[in-house]
């Protein structure tokens, strides 16, 4: 009978140990998209001040967490959207302090020390400035900020290219073409996450949409990119080499955007002549075309709780190869063989005209549905076309690469 009992109330307490340890995981995941804010209220001796209030504001999108210190003058703020902050203490009989320009990145942990000062003195502000080294980061990561991504040139605006400038990156030969290695790790050991969901090929282990083409979503829609070449916190997970760590821009209350045009023609290259072993020369005229254009738009649907931002990335791409052949005994004898067996390839030797256009979109929309609860919900497709010679290669109808929902809480 008691078995019985026990077993009639087992997915009672199932659900209640889930609700124990959810809030734990969630904000451990968290983490990985977010950051946290933290510190110490003095007083002008020195001494802690229990209770006082601590708001930490974000400008752009008018974001704000309101803190209060605890007995030793600590206060925590966890699960902060990115962004640059401002901090303000309070409390009663002292002055309010404000520090301005905290710059709060990706699975960063910005600490403060915010003294109070008497109340017969003015209000004191205080201006950010970033440490050189956080000294609160275990693992070897490397940010990139949205000015180095978007400031820094980048042949075909591949933001994986980017973190070729991070320690112990590099590029190497893998099954579908180039992949990334960190820290020496085969690709399939890396884990590479756009705003908390996973963007990995699990088949090829690399990047999604791996190297056929390397073409993803606008590259001015990326805020910060993040390497964590070794030592990461739990709870980026899943590999055991390195973790390539991408958060996109989101609506603001400014409704702002951008515009790019990127493109390669043959009229701008140069001619190279080449000199063969019997002494004669031939001049080798290129005919290719990349035209890769695009727009960003973010702003807000309702002030300060519903923001959207947008992103489109197009590719159009036209390469001949093997326009001329240059002839030679074994070019002649292979001639003559194809046209004495297969005579329908005897004169397959000509130009090979390549396309490879591609289209990318990314919708993302930010909700604050309280104080207390955020929600964010994104979504990116891509659509490829090629073609080489005659023959088409599977063209690619719209297809997600990837989508992600976060409910933040605190």
């Amino acid at each position: 009978m008691c078995g019985m009992r026990l077993l009639s109330r087992l997915p009672v307490i199932l659900v209640g140990a889930a609700l124990v340890i959810s809030p734990a995981s969630l904000q451990a995941q968290g983490q990985a998209t977010t950051g946290i804010i933290r510190g110490v209220v003095t007083d002008a001796t020195g001494a802690p001040a229990a209770n006082a209030q601590v708001i930490l504001h974000e400008a752009q999108t008018n974001f704000a967490r309101t803190l209060t210190t605890d007995a030793a003058g600590n206060f925590t703020g966890t699960l902060l959207p990115l962004g640059v902050y401002d901090a303000t203490a309070r409390a009663v009989g002292f002055a309010e302090v404000k520090q301005t320009g905290i710059r709060l990145g990706v699975g960063e942990t910005v600490v403060l020390r915010l003294q109070l000062a008497a109340v017969t003195l003015a209000a004191v502000t205080v201006e950010a400035t970033q440490p050189v080294i956080d000294v609160t980061q275990a693992a070897a990561a490397t940010p990139l900020d949205a000015a180095a991504v978007s400031g820094l040139p980048n042949n075909g605006r591949n933001y994986i290219n980017l973190t070729l400038l991070t320690p112990n990156v590099a590029i190497v030969q893998g099954p579908d073409g180039d992949e990334l290695t960190v820290a020496g790790q085969r690709g399939i050991h890396n884990n590479v996450s756009v705003d908390g969901a996973d963007f990995n090929n699990s088949f090829f282990g690399e990047q999604r949409g791996g190297q056929r083409p390397a073409f993803t979503f606008n590259l001015d829609a990326v805020q910060e990119l993040v390497v964590v070449a070794g030592g990461a916190n739990a709870e980026f997970g899943r590999s055991s080499g390195g973790f390539v760590n991408v958060i996109t821009k989101s609506g603001t209350n400014e409704t702002k955007g951008t515009l790019h045009y990127f493109g390669k023609f043959d009229a701008l290259s140069g001619s190279p002549t080449h000199t063969f072993s019997n002494g004669s020369t031939e001049t080798f005229n290129p005919d290719f075309s990349q035209h890769q254009f695009g727009f960003t738009l973010g702003g807000p649907i309702k002030r300060d709780r519903v923001f959207y931002f947008l992103a489109y990335d197009q590719q159009i791409y036209d390469d001949v190869k093997q326009k001329t052949r240059p002839s030679s005994p074994q070019l002649d004898s292979l001639k003559t063989f194809l046209a004495a067996r297969y005579p329908e390839l005897a004169n397959d030797f000509g130009s090979i005209s390549r396309t490879n256009n591609a289209r990318a979109a990314l919708a993302k929309f930010d909700f604050r549905l309280s104080d207390r609860t955020s929600c964010r919900s994104s979504t990116t497709t891509r659509g490829r076309s090629s073609k080489m010679g005659r023959s088409m290669s599977t063209p690619g109808a719209r297809a997600p690469m990837g989508w992600s929902r976060a409910i933040r809480m605190r």
